[in-house]
């Protein structure tokens, strides 16, 4: 298990926002899918919020590589239902940890 693992399915679970640092910048956002990608890297899958961007969108859905996030932190903010373009079983997962309606 992850250092992250346990924080992160438990924010998935029960839908609460994450502050993630990544790439030396905070990050907020709703998580929704942790797992393996095909090529073994573990992923988390979440629509940011608010926060930092390398590509310059502060809002979105994006893939965050776990060996790149240096902190991972529960808020106590609440996202109240899944996002309308969540599908669950994402195909860019070979296994899924946890996800938002397990």
């Amino acid at each position: 298990m992850s250092r992250f693992e346990e924080t992160i399915c438990e924010a998935i679970h029960s839908m609460r926002l994450l502050v993630v640092d990544y790439g030396g910048a905070e990050r907020l956002v709703q998580p929704y899918v942790y797992g393996d990608d095909h090529a073994g890297d573990r992923l988390l899958s979440a629509y940011q919020v608010a926060g930092a961007s390398a590509s310059g969108a502060s809002e979105g859905w994006k893939f965050f590589r776990m060996d790149k996030v240096t902190s991972v932190t529960l808020s106590d903010r609440q996202f109240h239902s899944p996002r309308p373009e969540f599908q669950r079983g994402d195909g860019a997962f070979a296994r899924i940890v946890c996800q938002v309606g397990d």
